[in-house]
């Protein structure tokens, strides 16, 4: 019974904080963000919502720190998937990302263990 209730308070807050995410609010949005990215255990769920984020219809500023929350999922998990190094290697040309990604790559190269 707990872990039922443990599962549906997590999809509460996961889905509260995404619709914070893509809300209006920029500022909700990149907070949001960052806590879900800091704060989520689920690697690979994170992973999916940041590789989202990179071409959702969102401020820049959540698409840019989106790029910057793969790193910092790498640093926490200590992995990241090849998909997604893959993608931050096609936005080397993204005028708007191109400067976080050589962060975000450093990052996965020094933390991830898969990298």
């Amino acid at each position: 019974m707990t872990d039922n209730l443990d599962r549906d308070e997590d999809e509460r807050w996961r889905s509260s904080l995404l619709q914070l995410i893509y809300g209006d609010d920029v500022g909700e949005a990149t907070d949001a963000l960052l806590a879900l990215s800091l704060d989520e255990p689920d690697r690979e769920w994170i992973e999916d919502v940041l590789l989202r984020l990179l071409d959702a219809p969102v401020d820049r500023q959540v698409r840019e720190l989106a790029v910057t929350c793969i790193g910092h999922v790498a640093r926490l998990h200590h992995a990241i998937s090849q998909k997604t190094i893959a993608r931050l290697h096609e936005l080397t040309d993204d005028p708007e990302l191109r400067l976080r990604v050589p962060n975000a790559l450093s990052d996965i190269s020094v933390f991830a263990k898969n990298s």
